[in-house]
């Protein structure tokens, strides 16, 4: 199996994942441009029952899905396993995407042991997350460890790459070292524009009501926060008499959401878990697209998959994020739809009714976002992607 050029592991790769998506993406333009690829994947333990990798990749045991840092240290040793099958596959180039980033220890060495080239990709720094939330205590110092660790090997590693400018500038100082971009994005032959309302027709959803459209994990707590979106829609689809769905895909992660679902029954579509052409076809539907995050400024790096993936299908957004974030400066500098301070539920409020009453606004935003969208495309990163890799492989073979 000493035959595989490049080597993905992520510990999220079931394909209702974003992550999914972004990897598979890169293996298949990489194959494309002559690669051999493969991935590995892991096998998660949740609450709900046991959740697998795509089977197109190799999957390591297990790991636990938690919060808890106990389990992290759990997840750490697991990821062990690692080591023997990148001992049997032998890829020349890992790279190791991240979060979650307990896989790091165990790719790194797999792949000193067999010589492999390096390569972090980082979409969240899971080190300076935890930092910033564990601060105190044992907790404290477990996160400075691990951070310590990770940051040790990635000074270490052949190429460090990142999604965001913002990211990217963050890591340079933290590591000093190069860090480069490879801009996420979205597929733009899959995520396209389609017949809004045969769409609706398709799925069953009124053609008279106004859809906010979201994609993703539903949680009650974390980096989303869903409530002040569902709370604005209900106070103005009463206050205008008018027909306001919250229309949702994606994995219920705890049973706190299950009851926020329940108590909004009248404005909330639950669609499931789909695939990448059901998304489309959702997200085609809708009239914007809704990107609810939370305000702690560790996130003000990130720009989300579902923020390109609404762009990608024409949908006008609405950011609930801070203004100083990577994601606000985008989306207000191209007017691709309103930006509101997440705890400014006015703002919200005022959003969701100005694009509820004004359709020529919403048709403004709309055709701001069409002429945006060629910027998105993920073949951007996988082109970056493909020359970086290019050059270690072949400084590997000069060096042979």
């Amino acid at each position: 199996m000493n035959d595989i050029d490049v080597l993905f592991v992520c510990n999220y790769l079931g394909k209702a994942e974003a992550a999914y998506r972004r990897i598979e993406y890169f293996m298949k333009y990489l194959r494309a441009r002559g690669m051999r690829v493969a991935c590995i994947g892991v096998t998660h333990i949740t609450r709900h029952g046991i959740v697998k990798s795509s089977e197109e990749c190799y999957s390591i045991p297990l790991a636990i899905s938690s919060r808890s840092l106990a389990v992290l240290l759990i997840n750490f040793l697991l990821s062990f396993s690692l080591i023997l099958l990148i001992l049997i596959i032998r890829p020349k180039v890992i790279i190791i995407s991240i979060p979650d980033s307990y896989l790091i220890l165990a790719s790194y060495i797999g792949g000193v042991l067999v010589r492999s080239k390096i390569v972090i990709d980082i979409r969240d720094p899971k080190e300076e997350i935890m930092s910033f939330t564990y601060r105190k205590g044992l907790s404290g110092f477990i996160a400075k460890v691990y951070k310590y660790i990770n940051y040790s090997i990635y000074r270490r590693v052949h190429i460090i790459i990142g999604v965001t400018r913002t990211l990217v500038n963050t890591l340079i100082r933290k590591l000093y070292k190069p860090v480069y971009l490879i801009p996420n994005g979205a597929d733009l032959n899959v995520f396209k524009p389609l017949n809004e309302k045969e769409m609706r027709q398709r799925l069953g959803l009124s053609q008279e009501s106004l859809l906010i459209g979201y994609i993703g994990g539903l949680s009650s707590y974390g980096y989303y926060n869903i409530l002040p979106v569902l709370i604005a829609i209900r106070k103005i689809g009463r206050e205008l008499g008018a027909d306001i769905k919250f229309v949702a895909a994606g994995p219920i992660l705890n049973d706190g959401i299950k009851r926020i679902i329940d108590y909004f029954k009248d404005e909330f579509i639950y669609m499931g878990v789909l695939d990448s052409n059901s998304v489309v076809t959702l997200l085609s539907a809708c009239d914007i697209g809704i990107i609810p995050r939370i305000g702690d400024p560790v996130y003000d790096y990130a720009v989300p998959v579902k923020f390109y993936e609404y762009i990608a299908v024409g949908l006008p957004v609405i950011a609930i994020a801070n203004k100083r974030s990577e994601l606000a400066e985008i989306v207000e500098k191209n007017k691709l739809g309103i930006v509101c301070e997440p705890q400014d539920y006015a703002c919200i409020e005022k959003a969701i009714k100005a694009l509820t009453i004004n359709k020529n606004l919403l048709d403004e935003f709309r055709k701001n976002v069409l002429t945006f969208r060629k910027y998105i495309d993920r073949r951007i990163g996988a082109e970056r992607l493909f020359k970086l890799i290019s050059r270690l492989v072949q400084a590997d073979n000069l060096g042979a």
